[in-house]
């Protein structure tokens, strides 16, 4: 577990985050910022709240900002995290909306939201590098990695039918054996 961190200082690196983050590479954002340059958190840690972030509804990075607001702070780093995260893109939002509403979608607007996007794409292939090391540990966890991008992308099945039958097949898959003891209980 974390040492806890200062409220004050969950806010202060979220809202950089929110800033400077842009659509799904957030998450590749809060990677860097939390357990590259700071190291609030080990990578497990942060693939844990990832991965519970993507199951949830709603956005990913509320539930992102939320659950590793709890992580670093308590419940003031998950209201505080959320906080931070949401206001400052909710502004910029509300400002190119408005830029986009008098201008409309202009040959040169096309051509950097193409820029933007590749840029966003870029993030998300980085975090998913990142993060693939440590959590394909195992022939389980690549077999149902495999198994769940071929489900989804090339056979086009039904993307929640398969979150919901391949996190089923997951934790069948890593149950405890017989007779384990919780890690809380060893001695």
């Amino acid at each position: 577990m974390t040492e806890p961190v200062s409220v004050a200082r969950v806010v202060r690196a979220f809202a950089l985050t929110g800033i400077l983050s842009i659509g799904g590479g957030r998450a590749a954002f809060f990677y860097d910022a939390l357990v590259t340059r700071r190291r609030w958190m080990r990578v497990e840690e942060f693939l844990q709240d990832f991965t519970l972030a993507q199951l949830l509804p709603g956005a990913t990075f509320a539930n992102l900002s939320i659950t590793l607001g709890h992580r670093l702070a308590g419940i003031g780093g998950a209201f505080g995290g959320l906080l931070a995260v949401i206001v400052p893109g909710g502004v910029i939002l509300i400002v190119l909306a408005a830029i986009y509403l008098a201008r409309g979608l202009t040959p040169d607007v096309t051509t950097l939201m193409r820029g933007m996007s590749a840029a966003v794409v870029g993030l998300v292939a980085v975090t998913t590098l990142r993060m693939a090391r440590p959590a394909l540990i195992s022939v389980r966890a690549v077999s149902i990695a495999a198994v769940t991008y071929v489900a989804v992308g090339p056979l086009r099945l039904n993307t929640p039918l398969v979150i919901v039958v391949m996190t089923a097949i997951g934790l069948w898959l890593h149950r405890p054996a017989v007779g384990d003891a919780p890690a809380g209980d060893r001695a």
